[in-house]
């Protein structure tokens, strides 16, 4: 969910479908903070709604790189990452800590019980809502620039690409079914938040490094044909039936742990290798613009408490059962309020920072920490 815009050119290749993809999870996302009969819909995309952000990166590393390698440093990585990741997680946390406590002062509940909790999974990285995803994905890229892939024998890359997925379902399988005493101690809270974002971080790193390795000579290209990216949907589809009860960011990773790693990397390549092929036929001007702010409609659409309050909304005129034609025609409906709520959003905070950039320059303090937001 980078801000940075990736509809440039880097050597010949044109990357807008890049942006397509980003904007087409981050819609799959705010799709399933919908669906809360969590349809069929929802539950193939949950299998690569967040795994094409990871790759996405990885995908970028390769065509900046190619075969000269990672360049940047941890410290170079953590330099560049202040002001897209560290500063907007900040304060997108302290925003979504003051509309959760103005959602509970308007509809009833224990303030300082929610202002307790949101503290403590700011501090632990673990985040409010979605800004889990921020901090996970500085730590993968962390552990991306320490570990320097683009030396490594082709053995090695198999060991670590089979590996560190396989500990990863091991401790998820546990992990979902431990009853962990005194779950409500600060202690334990902790300790648990800390594992999650190491867990999280780490499987988005695996995913960074896939994309990274796949997208190095452009192997997926070779993919970029209409029946051959119909059958790869099709096969995602079916592997995410066969794991449908997955929540990445309690780290609950579904009845068959392993399908959600392969299915994550077959889908997003799938995704990007379609919207490859459709950007040269179709207009995709809508998907690359929430891509391009995609950082932002993740940051608002439920920490801001939107979405919550359009289903809220919904249900005093039709309360579902089971995901029939007037389920998603209401659902379909609230989708596009709150995508035109996120429109006029955006286009303040565009006008707040192009004032700010006229005023103060771009090479301000502030300036380049709003340049994110």
């Amino acid at each position: 969910m980078e801000q940075q815009a990736v509809e440039v050119r880097m050597g010949q290749t044109h990357l807008g479908f890049v942006d397509a993809a980003k904007g087409l999870g981050m819609l799959a996302i705010i799709w399933g903070h919908m669906d809360y009969l969590w349809s069929t819909s929802s539950v193939w995309f949950s299998s690569f709604k967040i795994a094409v952000f990871y790759v996405v990166v990885g995908l970028l590393k390769a065509y900046r790189y190619g075969e000269r390698g990672q360049r940047d440093s941890c410290a170079q990585v953590m330099k560049k990452r202040w002001y897209s990741l560290v500063i907007p997680y900040g304060v997108f946390s302290a925003l979504a800590i003051l509309a959760h406590l103005a959602f509970l002062t308007i509809h009833g509940g224990s303030r300082l019980a929610a202002l307790k909790g949101d503290v403590i999974l700011k501090v632990t990285l673990r985040g409010v809502a979605t800004l889990w995803f921020l901090p996970t994905l500085l730590i993968a890229e962390l552990l991306f620039a320490a570990v320097r892939p683009e030396g490594w024998s082709a053995a090695k890359r198999i060991l670590v690409c089979v590996l560190a997925p396989a500990i990863l379902c091991v401790i998820g399988y546990f992990y979902q079914g431990m009853d962990i005493p005194g779950a409500d101690r600060l202690w334990v809270q902790v300790v648990r938040n800390l594992f999650i974002v190491l867990a999280k971080s780490v499987s988005g790193f695996w995913f960074m490094l896939c994309g990274y390795l796949l997208y190095r000579r452009g192997k997926p290209q070779r993919l970029g044909r209409l029946p051959v990216l119909a059958v790869l949907l099709a096969v995602n589809l079916g592997l995410s039936l066969l794991s449908p009860d997955l929540d990445f960011n309690s780290f609950k990773l579904g009845s068959f742990a392993p399908v959600f790693y392969l299915n994550g990397v077959l889908g997003s390549v799938a995704v990007l290798e379609l919207l490859r092929w459709l950007e040269a036929r179709i207009f995709l001007r809508p998907l690359i613009w929430c891509g391009r702010h995609s950082m932002f409609l993740m940051a608002t659409h439920l920490p801001w408490q939107i979405a919550p309050e359009l289903l809220m909304l919904g249900k005093r005129f039709y309360l579902a059962q089971t995901p029939a034609a007037p389920y998603f025609l209401m659902m379909l409906a609230e989708f596009a309020v709150l995508m035109l709520i996120e429109a006029a959003l955006v286009w303040c905070k565009e006008k707040v920072k192009a004032a700010m950039t006229g005023r103060w320059g771009k090479e301000r303090p502030i300036c380049k920490a709003v340049k994110y937001l």
